[in-house]
């Protein structure tokens, strides 16, 4: 199958194909690439390239992928379906429904109280992985019950670091 895929802000066009065994290979200009691959977590894979062990930890970003090689951060997107997507009816950016690490990280900075009021895509908490920062997000609106972690703690993905209280739909007003 034909992919166009963006990385950083470079197109690339390249063929892939499934094979029996699971593996996929990759082909791009005549170069073949013999791809492995187990799936670790969510968040985590370990890869076989033409029999090189690697390590690479992914994080949704809206409609990309942040790809994690050797610590050096790379935004994937296929073109395709982006341009699809831009096509029809915009949707919301879909959001994690708790506040945890996308991948193994330390809590930088803690940007929210127990009590306070949150909206749906505030900044809550700023973790770090691999030397890069990222500012994790409310999922909804609603009110800080608890704050689970303190800055320099080791987090995992699925830990949840904030619990927050949602809002319930406020009756509508006729």
């Amino acid at each position: 199958m034909d992919y166009r895929l963006k990385i950083d802000e470079e197109v690339i066009a390249l063929q892939a194909e499934k094979k029996k065994d699971g593996s996929i290979v990759l082909s791009r200009d005549g170069r073949v690439l013999d791809i492995g691959y187990t799936v670790i977590s969510e968040y985590h894979q370990h890869l076989t390239i033409d029999g090189r062990p690697l390590n690479v930890f992914i994080a949704h970003d809206g409609n990309a992928k942040m790809v994690v090689i050797r610590g050096i951060p790379y935004f994937l997107s296929d073109v395709d379906a982006v341009e699809n997507r831009s096509r029809g009816r915009k949707r919301d950016q879909v959001l994690p429904q708790e506040v945890t690490p996308p991948m193994p990280a330390v809590v930088v900075r803690i940007l929210v109280s127990e009590g306070d009021e949150l909206k749906k895509g505030d900044s809550v908490i700023v973790v770090s992985s691999m030397k890069m920062e990222s500012t994790l997000v409310a999922p909804a609106d609603g009110r800080v019950k608890r704050v689970n972690v303190a800055e320099g703690d080791k987090v995992m993905p699925g830990q949840i670091l904030i619990d927050i209280d949602k809002d319930k739909e406020a009756p509508t007003q006729e």
